[in-house]
């Protein structure tokens, strides 16, 4: 969780920093650049990082090894490819966001390659994951500070490139990976399982966007800043939920043999992740006015009234937690895109319904509707994926050849409906 944290903070701080240094066209073009890193990792993490830890969570040895090495190429040519359309868009965007996007561009398939790197980590040594990670933020610091009065967007976007870079020599030094993988060998043996991933993570990704566009039209301009204020404060839960997804899910593989354990170890999990929400619902709901206004301006009084319905649409959200994680540490790749397509239409219904009845505080109790809905279904397809793991050994579907082939599916409904990482989070905005 710590090295999570770390890997956050350091997009916090060349944010914050560019914000105080460049213009704002230049920091609009840095915001660009910043997106187009965010959905571009989410790309490399469902492809690579993601199976990594479904599927090889318990390996040992040389099979580990094997894996791995497999791992960082193949995190290279997915980086190298999302650079290569990188490299597109900025021919077409020009000015400030072009340079900033080719800046990005080259530095991209480091970054996607130290990121991979954390998910081998943290199986059993996290604290590899965080001097990576550390070394990366002490690299942002220092690259900042000295950093020229005239400097651009392009010139922080690449000083923090290569303070990812250093972090990515600190992994390879530490965590002795062969550089002699196989990326065909990764993709034909994942595909399945990566090709449900990225499904998952873009349509959960699509359909954040188009409520939030929808509740913009539908009730206002003035609404969504709300909203977007309440969803901020709540933002630090999105760390503490990355941080625990990435324990949870290969302490879950190792228990992938004892359905009945696995069960009560997501159960409480899920137990704690909701406690600490209440928690923090209840710092929301108490907060001073003051202090919120401070923090959030003008937007503080319309937020203000969104605490309590957005704190119960976290804490309903925080609840699938469990769910999402034994998913992924069963392997089980159809399951949990099964129930992302299933919950996202009672997601989108609930809330845009409550926008329109109700306005803010319409959309976040419809918000929070849908997370119950969400919760429910994502617990129900865990039980499911559990009770056809029972009798088979390995992933339960898509992980590896060897795997026990996947159950029919249950209904075709799925495939024709409309959760980076986990669906508890208070919003569908990336994290790194």
């Amino acid at each position: 969780m710590a090295d999570q944290a770390v890997s956050s903070l350091s997009n916090v701080v060349v944010t914050i920093i560019v914000a105080g240094h460049v213009t704002r066209d230049e920091f609009g073009a840095f915001s660009v650049a910043l997106v187009a890193y965010q959905l571009a990792s989410v790309a490399v993490r469902a492809t690579v990082g993601e199976p990594y830890l479904s599927a090889h969570s318990t390996d040992t040895g040389a099979a580990r090894a094997t894996a791995a090495g497999d791992l960082l190429r193949a995190s290279l040519a997915a980086s190298v490819l999302a650079s290569s359309v990188m490299a597109v868009a900025a021919l077409a965007v020009g000015g400030d966001a072009a340079a900033a996007l080719l800046a990005l561009a080259l530095v991209f398939p480091f970054l996607g390659a130290q990121d991979a790197l954390r998910h081998v980590a943290v199986v059993d040594r996290p604290h590899l994951a965080l001097a990576s990670d550390g070394v990366w933020l002490a690299g942002v610091a220092v690259l900042v500070v000295v950093a020229p009065g005239d400097a651009s967007a392009a010139w922080f976007v690449a000083a923090w490139g290569v303070a990812g870079i250093a972090g990515l020599a600190v992994a390879i030094a530490t965590m002795d990976v062969p550089w002699r993988g196989d990326a065909r060998r990764w993709a034909r043996g994942h595909r399945e399982m990566a090709g449900a991933f990225l499904a998952e993570s873009a349509s959960a990704r699509a359909a954040g966007q188009v409520v939030q566009l929808a509740l913009g039209a539908i009730a206002g301009l003035p609404a969504l800043g709300a909203v977007r204020a309440a969803q901020t404060f709540y933002g630090p839960l999105n760390t503490l939920y990355a941080g625990i997804y990435l324990a949870l899910v290969p302490d879950g593989a190792r228990k992938r043999d004892e359905p009945a354990e696995l069960l009560r170890f997501m159960l409480v999990a899920s137990a704690v992740v909701t406690t600490g929400a209440a928690l923090w619902a209840l710092v929301g709901v108490f907060l001073p006015d003051a202090w919120g206004a401070a923090v959030f301006g003008d937007t503080w009084r319309e937020a203000e009234e969104l605490m309590v319905p957005t704190g119960l649409a976290v804490i309903a959200g925080s609840a699938a937690t469990g769910a999402f994680a034994g998913l992924r540490a069963l392997g089980a790749a159809r399951y949990s895109l099964r129930a992302r397509l299933w919950s996202l239409p009672p997601e989108v219904t609930c809330a845009l319904g409550g926008a329109v009845v109700g306005g803010a505080v319409g959309y976040s109790y419809g918000f929070a509707a849908g997370n119950l809905v969400m919760a429910a279904i994502w617990w129900t397809t865990f039980l499911a994926a559990l009770r056809h793991r029972a009798p088979h050994s390995g992933p339960t579907d898509g992980a590896d050849p060897g795997a026990a082939p996947p159950p029919a599916e249950a209904s075709s409904a799925a495939a024709a409906a409309v959760p980076d990482p986990p669906p508890a989070r208070a919003t569908r905005g990336a994290r790194k």
